[in-house]
């Protein structure tokens, strides 16, 4: 098992902005404008840091989409034409209430 060197006092100031910048969820670029720091600083840190094994190497994850949803059913639609030239329309109500309103204006 190789040996691990401490941090220098330098790289120690670099790894607690990255930690920072990491907990607040913050971008490299508006950490380092917020902080009045050089952002290539904190991006040269990290790669440095990352190349002896003192900032972690992020983990790729195999993202798959959900599959889309099937779309709800149309509703059935009864239409019916009296002699009369009355007609009488029903989205997705019962047929008895179709024929029963219909029967009322025959």
């Amino acid at each position: 098992m190789p040996k691990v060197s401490p941090l220098t006092p330098r790289q120690q100031f670099w790894v607690e902005h990255l930690r920072r910048c990491a907990e607040r969820g913050q971008s490299l670029s508006g950490y380092a404008a917020e902080h009045s720091l050089k952002v290539g600083g904190l991006y040269q840190a990290k790669s440095h840091l990352r190349q002896r094994g003192r900032w972690p190497t992020p983990r790729f994850v195999r993202v798959q989409p959900l599959r889309a949803a099937e779309p709800p059913p149309l509703p059935t639609v009864y239409r019916i034409s009296l002699p009369n030239g009355v007609v009488v329309e029903s989205a997705g109500g019962e047929l008895s209430a179709v024929l029963s309103a219909a029967a009322q204006l025959s």
